[in-house]
């Protein structure tokens, strides 16, 4: 009896991972045609880490590990960069925020703020340290500092329209 139910199980698997697989290359995508407009020309925002980090914190889905690695090599093969640095980058963001090295009650908004802010800045400066190391040397911090800074700035108004969405369905519930 139990046999019968494992194909649909494999396949409910399966099409979670595929949809987690294209929103995320989508959001990778997205994130780097940013870079066309002017007020993202010098960096773009890293809107991956903040959609991974809602993923886990508010909805509770959680990407696997395999599909992180492969939208971070599919990236780094697209954009030429360094192979495996958008991987740790992304596997970095899904270990802090399901780890407890990071976990902050998230009862309050400034809370889930104060936790993204922690688990994005220790990710950024790990991923950053190995580029400096494979480079061997350091690049211009102004880009860098834009790029975190707009990162930081963006996750408020994401989590604000998450936090909305939310309010609405349970208004139309009711």
């Amino acid at each position: 009896m139990i046999k019968n139910y494992i194909v649909p199980h494999y396949l409910n698997g399966f099409s979670k991972s595929f949809i987690y697989f294209i929103i995320l290359f989508f959001i990778l995508n997205f994130e780097k045609s940013l870079s066309f407009f002017s007020l993202f020309k010098i960096a773009t925002p890293s809107l991956i880490s903040i959609i991974i980090y809602i993923f886990i914190k508010k909805l509770n889905m959680k990407p696997s590990y395999l599909i992180l690695i492969l939208v971070g090599f599919l990236n780094d093969i697209m954009l030429g960069s360094h192979l495996g640095i958008t991987s740790i980058f992304l596997l970095l963001i899904k270990i802090f925020s399901e780890g407890l090295l990071f976990d902050i009650d998230n009862k309050k908004e400034k809370q889930d703020w104060i936790s993204f802010t922690a688990i994005y800045l220790a990710s950024f400066c790990i991923v950053f340290f190995v580029n400096i190391l494979l480079n061997s040397s350091v690049s211009d911090l102004s880009p860098v500092f834009y790029h975190v800074g707009t990162t930081l700035i963006i996750f408020p108004i994401i989590n604000l329209g998450i936090d909305f969405i939310f309010f609405i369905k349970r208004l139309l519930k009711s």
